[in-house]
């Protein structure tokens, strides 16, 4: 318990922080409704927890009752985050077009054709896809233990040039197609597969000679 006038100020149910021993009730919710603010006759008391000022028996309606402890300063500002600061996600310049819903078109599939995951199918967008076992990765083989954690390998859809190309990723793990090992960039076709870790997966392009999807924006 500490001595009279140590702790002055306290919160009101309504949020308003006043001086408890100068009046007996919230001076602010007797202005809001006309009245003259009720002064304390004698001094009240207050219990001293931590530099908190906490009024005995007080409790917010609706809440709990044991009551709402505040530090004995006025409420900060809210924390503004850097005017630079950018955590907006890239945007890719081949997406749909401009005021739409950011859809990034699918250009192709890879189909699993070898390993736990045989039969599913893979989504490709344009620029790089990489292949891993993280679920961040494009290409997620999480149930394959052979596959690198983090960019095995990466697929790429060129657009301007209508290609897709493999590449070698981070990893120091290698990987094939058509049964040779890739070293630097090289071009697949429709149904060429390769082999990551004990992993086969086979290109179905939707974008090729037929159809791309700034051919089909051009006609629109």
């Amino acid at each position: 318990m500490s001595k009279p006038n140590a702790i002055r100020n306290i919160r009101c149910p309504k949020g308003h922080y006043y001086d408890a021993n100068k009046y007996a009730s919230c001076p602010h919710c007797a202005g809001e409704r006309g009245e003259k603010p009720k002064e304390n006759v004698t001094t009240s008391w207050v219990e001293e927890k931590n530099d908190v000022a906490v009024m005995p028996g007080q409790g917010i309606p609706g809440y709990d009752s044991e009551p709402e402890t505040r530090p004995l300063r006025e409420p900060e500002e809210d924390i503004k985050e850097p005017a630079d600061k950018d955590d907006a996600k890239t945007i890719s310049i081949f997406t749909n077009h401009e005021g739409e819903e950011n859809i990034q078109p699918t250009v192709g599939w890879l189909i699993c054709v070898k390993g736990r995951m045989k039969g599913k199918d893979f989504s490709l967008k344009t620029g790089c896809n990489f292949i891993g076992r993280d679920w961040d990765m494009d290409i997620c083989l999480a149930d394959e233990k052979s596959v690198s954690r983090k960019r095995h390998a990466a697929i790429i859809y060129e657009p301007r040039q209508n290609v897709f190309i493999v590449k070698p990723g981070d990893s120091r793990e290698l990987f094939y197609l058509k049964d040779e090992v890739v070293l630097e960039p090289r071009r697949m076709e429709k149904n060429d597969i390769i082999q990551v870790g004990n992993v086969s997966l086979m290109l179905i392009p939707c974008c090729d000679d037929k159809f791309t999807w700034t051919a089909q924006d051009n006609e629109e």
